[in-house]
């Protein structure tokens, strides 16, 4: 069991210390009248530290054991137990930290200017040569997976010889020492279990564009405008892990080889904007927009020489913008897009990871679950006509997960994206001379086909048993069952990149603003921005379509809201409030327990009895507010404020009940939309040269 109130649970990081240093500079000059040279720099490093623990355990028998009874020694380090017994001794150890340092260089240079000659005067180019590298280091305290072997069921002393991986000279460990399970080890006994290893990542883009605008011809209503342009670049990665994950020495860790891999993508892109009216009847304004854009990848994997082509993958969008009047103006849009495999996707290394046989096999207690509704029909049948029986406990250890890049079997996500919007900015001068409304209501819906990612292992396995085609589903052949110790135990599944079916998000953006002259008291903007989210599902094979809407970590709906008044002066003060609506996890919880009582959040358990769980948070919000001072004379601006004023912290709900409660931290909901910093002052200072 973790042990929530041991010391080092409360060392863990939250919040990792960070150090950061950038800079960034800009230049230009102007070589003629009508052609510019420019150049760009940015230079950032980014160090941040982690304090973390973990427990770690081994096995071993009693006195009896060997020898099937025969008064053998039993292991090595159970020396004066007696009797027939199996031991798992587990301690628990605060040399689990990583560390990571990050530097980040971009450079950029090109010209830019207006033709002046021909049949291009009038028309402007824009061309860049761009190149960016990111090498990241990071270091992790591993357990060592050839000292940890030694222990295992160990029949005499290690002494006198050497790990076979690590080199180390041995020592027994005393692994039924209460102190020593405790974390309270000695500096020999730490530096013979635990190393730092440090891994690399190195990513280097570079890349070329050049583009025209400019107008084709004149209508009546006014010109046709036109972009045309290029872009080519070459994406790198190189991604070395440490010594000891590559020799696949790291006890209860990943292990993986190296990464590494380039792709050259091809592009050619143009777009036209084409007015349609000016000033006739209801059409004060229309106009259409269109955009077209073709991409050409071709990858290579440097280790295995594998390559991959995606060629002609165009994508467009059209547009249409009417202005009905001063105050009135209708927008929509429909287009479509393309994303090709990220490096890591497709050139990832084969990687090991690994997760609780029991959680994920819905072949466990399969006659309880179908009684509870946990299952259907079909994966009780299935898990039985493999022979596992329907009371089947589940296995006490972890299988393992291979995970890979799917370079040559993956293709490019695809999109389609529908927008429609309505702008109003009514005149009040009439009644409020001072005052300037301005309000957009934005509809939204987007459609991802064909995403990228990993089934995940408990994905695989369930839509193995669900299947009506078990046992000649495909997923089955992805893991495998049965070790000596638990012939029923999943013992690995194959987890690698793959395109999946769909994802869909549609809601509304409605943005409001509000500007107040107040005279010699300067003016003051109230800014609103709010997000109804109508669905949001998610379908990992076809038929499988969960909605997320309204759940813990998608809420349906967030908004922020932003004052902020300019006094005289070049004094400007700020109050802001973000706001995250109430969700709730009930969805899942009842189908997980199948407990259909609205409102209800009960299970009945053999243990406890029943009891009851919440699995919702209320709306939460934060406030901050800061105060702004404007010096033209030394172009400075100073900002000092307090952010999260109220010291709100992030909601909290039940940590017990199984299936349809949220990821947490602590007592706390797990999820990135939350403040878990507190209440805290910041002062930035900002100066032009």
């Amino acid at each position: 069991m973790q042990n929530a109130y041991h010391p080092f649970v409360n060392e863990q990081t939250l919040t990792p210390k960070t150090q950061r240093i950038t800079l960034y500079g800009d230049a230009a000059y102007e070589l003629t009248d009508d052609v510019e040279l420019f150049a760009e720099f940015l230079g950032n490093r980014r160090k941040t530290y982690q304090n973390s623990w973990r427990q770690f355990w081994t096995f071993g028998y009693t006195g009896d054991n060997y020898g099937e009874g025969g008064g053998g020694p039993g292991t090595f380090w159970a020396d004066g137990w007696t009797g027939y017994n199996w031991l798992s001794p587990t301690g628990i150890t605060n040399q689990a930290d990583s560390s990571q340092k990050v530097d980040y260089l971009r450079g950029v240079g090109g010209f830019r200017g207006d033709f002046d000659l021909g049949f291009m005067k009038g028309w402007a180019f824009d061309t860049y040569v761009q190149y960016s590298r990111s090498k990241g280091v990071y270091r992790d305290q591993q357990i060592l997976q050839d000292v940890y072997d030694i222990s295992y069921f160990q029949s005499a002393s290690c002494v006198g010889t050497v790990t076979p991986v690590s080199g180390k000279d041995c020592i027994d460990l005393p692994w039924l020492d209460p102190n020593f399970l405790a974390g309270q080890m000695t500096q020999e006994q730490t530096d013979f279990l635990f190393s730092w290893e440090k891994g690399r990542t190195k990513y280097n883009q570079l890349s070329f564009e050049g583009s025209v605008t400019g107008n084709l011809f004149e209508l009546p209503a006014g010109p046709i405008g036109a972009a045309f342009g290029v872009t080519a670049r070459r994406d790198k990665i190189h991604d070395r892990p440490g010594e000891i994950t590559l020799a696949g020495n790291a006890w209860g860790a990943t292990a993986s080889g190296i990464t590494a891999g380039h792709t050259n993508t091809m592009e050619a892109f143009g777009e036209v904007h084409v007015p349609i009216f000016k000033d006739t009847g209801l059409f004060q304004d229309l106009s259409l927009s269109g955009a077209a854009r073709i991409t050409n990848v071709k990858a290579k994997q440097a280790e295995t020489g594998i390559t991959d082509k995606n060629n002609g993958n165009w994508t467009y969008k059209v547009g249409a913008n009417w202005t009905v009047s001063p105050w009135l103006r209708l927008r929509g849009s429909y287009g479509t897009s393309f994303r090709a495999p990220a490096l890591f996707e497709q050139f990832k290394a084969n990687e090991t990871s690994f997760v609780n046989s029991r959680r994920i096999d819905p072949c466990v207690q399969t006659a309880l679950n179908l009684e509870r509704g946990n299952i259907n029909q079909q994966i009780f049948d299935n898990c039985r006509a493999e022979g596992i029986p329907t009371n089947y406990a589940g296995a006490s250890i972890t299988a393992t997960v291979f995970s890979q890049g799917g370079i040559g079997v993956l293709d490019p996500e695809t999109s389609r994206a529908k927008t429609a919007s309505i702008i109003l900015t009514p005149n009040l001068r009439d009644i409020f001379p001072d005052t300037k409304l301005s309000l957009a209501v934005d509809y939204f819906d987007i459609n991802v086909k064909g995403e990228i990612s990993q089934l995940g292992a408990s994905a695989i396995i369930r839509g193995c048993y669900s299947s009506e085609f078990f046992p000649d589903e495909p997923l089955c052949n992805l893991f495998g069952r049965g070790l000596a110790v638990d012939p029923f135990a999943i013992d690995n599944i194959q987890d690698k990149y793959v395109n999946i079916a769909q994802q869909q998000n549609r809601g509304v953006d409605l943005t409001g603003l509000v500007q107040q002259n107040i005279g010699r008291f300067g003016s003051i903007n109230f800014l609103s921005q709010v997000t109804w989210q109508l669905k949001d599902t998610f379908a990992l094979f076809a038929g499988t379509e969960t909605d997320n809407n309204g759940e813990i970590g998608d809420p349906r709906w967030v908004g922020d809201f932003n004052l902020t008044w300019r006094a005289p002066g070049g004094w400007n003060l700020f109050w802001g409030m973000d706001v995250i609506g109430k969700s709730s996890n009930r969805r899942d919880f009842a189908r997980a327990n199948r407990d259909d009582t609205p409102g209800r959040t009960c299970i009945s358990s053999e243990i406890r009895g029943e009891y009851c769980v919440d699995v919702s948070t209320p709306m939460t919000a934060y406030h901050s507010v800061s105060v702004t001072k404007e010096l033209p004379v030394l172009k400075l601006e100073a900002t000092l404020g307090i952010a999260n004023l109220f010291d709100t912290t992030p909601p909290r709900t039940s940590t017990i009940g199984g299936t349809g409660i949220p990821a947490l931290i602590g007592p706390v909901v797990g999820t990135s939309q939350y403040d878990f910093l507190g209440r805290r002052a910041f002062l930035n200072l900002s100066k032009t040269f």
